[in-house]
């Protein structure tokens, strides 16, 4: 790969190595967590692109900030998204708490991979406040404000609502189906999650419910005297049997949170298509400001009596001929201008269309990719689980067994 067009990610090997948890400077009983990114450049890359390895501490504020960024200024790309501040689609017992030692570090490991995502992006590699976000401490936000992208987007992009029923006959298909299909596929990952939170929350209840029967065992074992060492192994292999699935089931939650993270995607999807009908209106709109131009125009050089004051004058009082030239000019350079902004209007949607279809083209045959592997990997992971079980009861019938020592 070239020096020119190779992506940070090929340059540094981008880490978020540790969290840290800070108190606010406004309320001490308040805290926020900050993490560590670590960047080195990878082994193998020429001095001469003046590398240097940095490490900076980053809110997840800022991340947010960063990305609300990069999508105002962006609005045809896919950016990568972030972890949920809050865990949803979960089990029971865990933890809820957004400081809690599990979810920072389910966040840092969602974060990191923000992280490589982005920088793997050409265009958004590319750019200088994700190069500053990562490189330098400060700075980056100075990028970031004063592009004042972000309080334009806010300000216009709300505003504008994608109704598919009313645009249905005028909208590009290619992005109908988009959009169609970010629906469906968060439809289909949010069912999933829900379903597998209320399997897992059963699944923990059922496993839990094994430590009243290995306190039976070995209360039972008291009063046994062939029987009491059996009872006494049986009941610690029960016990140990219903504690084994915490630590499994928090390994599916980080596999469920990969799950939340594309179902996220399709509201970046959804954004991008809304885009395209908010470019498709302007250029509509530029069209029907350029037919009235001209038809004004017309109906002016052909004395066409419009309903106006000045029509009324000029029909019973005359019209000096220098000045209805002149008005005429005036009229041609202002249907000039007109198609100029039509030009520029029609420019911008078709670049936009062409860059935004590959964007969503590329996400579809990655999401695919992804979501295969994390389906196998929770596939391989309930066979461990059915493994685990088996062998723990597999040792509990042993100790029953006169011919057989348990395992």
């Amino acid at each position: 790969m070239s020096e020119i067009n190779s992506t940070l990610y090929d340059k540094y090997d981008i880490q978020i190595s540790n969290s840290e948890r800070r108190n606010s400077s406004i309320a001490i009983q308040d805290c926020y967590i900050v993490y560590l990114i670590q960047c080195r450049a990878r082994t193998g890359i020429s001095s001469s692109q003046d590398i240097q390895s940095s490490c900076v501490f980053r809110r997840y504020s800022d991340f947010e900030t960063l990305r609300n960024y990069l999508v105002a200024k962006y609005s045809w790309i896919i950016v990568p998204v972030l972890p949920e501040k809050t865990i949803s689609h979960t089990w029971s017992k865990s933890h809820q708490d957004r400081t809690s030692v599990e979810v920072v570090e389910r966040r840092r490991i969602l974060l990191e991979r923000f992280l490589h995502n982005l920088c793997a992006h050409p265009t958004l590699s590319s750019d200088p406040a994700v190069k500053t976000f990562l490189l330098e401490n400060d700075g980056w936000k100075h990028i970031v404000d004063s592009s004042h992208l972000i309080n334009k987007s806010e300000s216009l992009i709300p505003s504008f609502k994608l109704n598919l029923m009313q645009h249905e006959r005028t909208k590009d298909k290619r992005f109908l189906d988009g959009y169609q299909y970010a629906i469906d596929l968060n439809n289909a990952l949010h069912c999933v999650l829900r379903s597998r939170a209320r399997v897992a929350d059963r699944t923990f209840q059922y496993y839990q419910s094994h430590n009243q029967l290995g306190r039976l065992f070995s209360h039972w074992s008291t009063n046994e005297d062939k029987l009491g060492d059996s009872l006494q192994r049986a009941g610690h292999f029960i016990d140990s049997y219903s504690g084994q699935i915490e630590e499994y089931l928090h390994e599916e939650d980080a596999l469920m949170d990969f799950l939340k993270h594309q179902a996220s995607y399709c509201d970046v999807i959804k954004s991008i298509v809304e885009k395209h009908e908010e470019l498709s209106e302007d250029n509509n709109r530029q069209e029907t400001k350029l037919g009235v131009k001209r038809t004004h125009r017309d109906d002016y050089a052909n004395h066409k009596i419009n309903f106006s004051v000045n029509s009324f004058k000029s029909k019973l009082f005359g019209e000096n001929e220098e000045r209805r030239y002149a008005k005429i000019e005036s009229m041609d350079s202002d249907i000039n201008d007109a198609v100029l902004h039509c030009q520029n209007a029609d420019i911008r949607l078709k670049e936009f269309n062409k860059n935004a279809l590959i964007e969503i083209d590329f996400y579809k045959t990655m999401k695919q990719e992804q979501i295969r592997e994390i389906l196998r990997s929770y596939c391989l992971l309930q066979v461990r689980i059915a493994k685990s079980a088996l062998k723990s009861w597999t040792n509990i019938r042993d100790c029953f067994s006169s011919e057989q020592t348990p395992l």
